[in-house]
């Protein structure tokens, strides 16, 4: 389920996309996770709560680097 998916990644993987530090290989992860729980006409979940969560992980990440 999304929040399975979004759970497994930690804040300071936050942390580094919100400063520019992930690495290729992480980003590329997360968008795998992304793309999986997207594809999954099992999970029952829209993009637009995918993207919004991931949205508001991303503004507590900016917020904790500030």
């Amino acid at each position: 389920p999304m929040s399975d998916t979004l759970a497994c990644l930690p804040d300071a993987d936050f942390d580094a996309l919100a400063a520019g530090r992930a690495a290729e290989a992480e980003l590329s992860r997360l968008r795998g996770l992304v793309q999986a729980v997207l594809d999954d006409p099992d999970d029952g979940v829209s993009h637009e709560d995918v993207w919004s969560r991931l949205e508001e992980r991303m503004r507590r990440a900016v917020d904790r680097a500030a």
